[in-house]
């Protein structure tokens, strides 16, 4: 394992959290993806975790191309593996807006809900609905992402909420309140009529 890796996650969790919040995204797959995604080279031609390029520049770290439909800054930068010299990619002002972004662009873009990525039930499940909705080109990013959720534990973002009440669990507390209520009506009944 890699400490770099294991910085770049403590550094990023809470974000990643809070950007998929209540949008059938699974953390470990989020954070999974922007640590293969904004990697890269560094100036000195080192390779560098979560320190890419359009990372360095733009604060963008998914690599997400500004495209006519985009309203916000936007700079050029070189991709000659692109078969362009330079492409322009959006830039945004934290890690937190680049990550509210991406799941923005996942949700817009209909491919991934027509494949599923949305209702998958595990993160396996969501990465091959990412696989299949063609993310990427490549034909092993999955067993890259699956393997960084397994190497580093990735799964274990998926457990941890942001702070408040998750919806869930207000619908499941009122079930289960209704359901006791509907149950013990009669013993209720007699004991609200006792105490007039």
């Amino acid at each position: 394992m890699s400490q770099e890796v294991i910085n770049f996650i403590k550094e990023h969790a809470n974000e990643v959290i809070k950007s998929v919040a209540g949008f059938g995204i699974f953390p470990s797959v989020k954070m999974a993806q922007m640590i293969i995604e904004s990697s890269g080279y560094d100036a000195k031609g080192k390779f560098v975790i979560g320190n890419g390029l359009a990372v360095r520049k733009a604060k963008n770290y998914f690599g997400i191309k500004a495209d006519k439909g985009w309203k916000g800054k936007s700079i050029q930068l070189s991709t000659p593996k692109d078969g362009k010299p330079v492409s322009l990619f959006r830039v945004y002002n934290s890690a937190l807006d680049s990550l509210k972004d991406h799941t923005q662009f996942l949700l817009k873009n209909s491919r991934y809900k027509t494949n599923g990525v949305f209702k998958a039930v595990s993160p396996k499940q969501q990465i091959q609905a990412l696989q299949k909705a063609k993310y990427s080109e490549s034909p092993t990013y999955g067993v890259a992402l699956m393997g960084l959720i397994n190497s580093y534990r990735l799964n274990e973002l998926d457990t941890k909420t942001k702070k408040g009440f998750s919806p869930k669990y207000l619908i499941v507390g009122a079930g289960i309140l209704f359901t006791g209520i509907y149950f013990f009506k009669d013993d209720l009944q007699k004991l609200f009529h006792q105490n007039n």
